[in-house]
């Protein structure tokens, strides 16, 4: 912790204004319990499923995982505080032990699951296997090498498929962009159904709080995993109606909590900077200007691989259950 207070006369009283920067491990008050509710989705045009006497193609599964990132905490002092500070709290962390073998086994099982859940509901699901020789998928773009990785809002993650052969390029219109034309399926025979799924470890969230006389910044890392997001998209047969969202199954609640330990978190540098915070809280005393302190520091997150891809099936085997519930129940 850097503490660091500036002392003034308000009407003859001595008070403080004091800003307070940290970074905990495994902070005590974590909200990142294990989710024991019931999952809830958005159904959008279940109908569609049965477009085609309940027979759908499910051809790939994509899996986003994190792969490290930024997270960061601002506060600063309000017009009614005594004083005027402002606290900073940054970790960047790497996530080790994630690679093209792991994320693909992943992408494997959460296929095989969706395929199990989609025949038990009643359906005829035509695999990869089954439609990999037509036409259309023959001349869709592949991605280079099935693990795909992007950066995005200071976070970073890759992208697996099954296989390299199923990572199809995504375009500007989505997932279907090849499998249509003049905005209508290329498929006469089913509808066609791309699962995706965002999942998150370890844990990192940020807090701060401002008082009368202090303002604080914290953020935190916690061996933990949420699902983060969770999709099924599917095209139907051509029809002219009107749209209330993209046809699917979607998550409704933007983070479900799904293991409380998949891993271990290591510090492998404090990059506080001490002597600029010492300089800035002596100018706040001399000068009165604003008292600036940071805490900074490096993270590394080790993931446990069994744990690791036992609590992402957890969640996506979850969703893949209510997705399931809803064609089982779709009705025309």
């Amino acid at each position: 912790m850097a503490l660091s207070c500036r002392y003034f006369l308000i009407i003859g009283i001595v008070a403080s204004a004091c800003a307070t920067a940290t970074l905990a491990q495994n902070h005590p008050a974590t909200p990142y319990a294990p989710f024991e509710g019931k999952l809830e989705v958005n159904a959008i045009n279940p109908e569609d499923l049965l477009d085609h006497n309940r027979t759908v193609i499910i051809p790939t599964v994509y899996v986003t995982l994190l792969t490290g990132g930024r997270q960061t905490a601002v506060r600063q002092s309000g017009l009614l505080s005594s004083g005027n500070a402002t606290a900073r709290a940054s970790m960047n962390f790497s996530v080790q032990g994630i690679d093209a073998a792991l994320a693909q086994s992943l992408a494997e099982q959460a296929y095989a699951d969706v395929v199990m859940r989609m025949k038990a509901a009643g359906y005829n699901v035509l695999t990869w296997s089954d439609v990999k020789s037509r036409d259309v998928f023959q001349s869709m773009s592949r991605e280079p090498q099935n693990l795909v990785s992007k950066s995005e809002n200071n976070m970073n993650w890759i992208t697996a498929a099954p296989s390299a052969e199923q990572h199809f390029k995504i375009g500007f219109t989505g997932v279907f962009s090849e499998m249509t034309s003049g905005g209508k399926s290329k498929f006469s025979d089913a509808t066609v159904m791309v699962p995706s799924y965002t999942v998150v470890a370890p844990q990192t969230w940020s807090e701060s709080s401002q008082g009368y006389k202090s303002v604080s910044a914290e953020v935190n890392i916690a061996p933990g995993m949420n699902l983060q997001s969770a999709g099924t998209p599917w095209l139907g047969a051509p029809k002219s109606r009107m749209m209330r969202g993209i046809p699917g199954v979607w998550l409704k609640s933007n983070v479900i909590n799904i293991s409380t330990h998949v891993g271990e978190a290591i510090k492998t540098a404090d990059t506080t900077p001490q002597a600029a915070n010492a300089v800035s809280g002596m100018l706040s005393m001399l000068s009165g200007a604003g008292n600036i302190q940071r805490s900074a520091s490096e993270y590394s997150f080790r993931v446990q691989p069994a744990a690791y891809l036992a609590g992402a099936m957890a969640g996506i085997s979850r969703f893949n259950a209510e997705l399931a519930k809803v064609a089982q129940e779709a009705k025309p």
